[in-house]
């Protein structure tokens, strides 16, 4: 499969999983933004863990990616997030 296509998959996942999360729990706004949450602190689990000293052959390299599509994941959600917010406050 191309890499492009995998990022495309997992852009759409977490904005449809955005999306479901504001449609389920409409009255509590700060829902819709545990799977940004959720996802950062793993990202950069991998970015720091890529500089780690006892990795062997290619792991950096696998955590850099790893963390570049928690990324990939997580920037359209919170930017997601935010779009339905200011769309709530200009229906209000």
């Amino acid at each position: 499969m191309d890499f492009k296509i995998i990022i495309a998959i997992i852009i759409v996942a977490s904005i449809l999983i955005t999306l479901l999360l504001n449609y389920i729990f409409k009255r509590k706004r700060f829902i819709k933004y545990i799977p940004a949450l959720i996802l950062f602190p793993f990202m950069i689990y991998n970015f720091i863990t890529m500089y780690s000293p006892n990795l062997e052959g290619f792991e950096g390299l696998g955590r850099f990616v790893m963390g570049l599509l928690i990324l990939s994941a997580c920037v359209p959600s919170l930017i997601c997030s935010v779009v339905l917010d200011v769309i709530y406050v200009r229906k209000k």
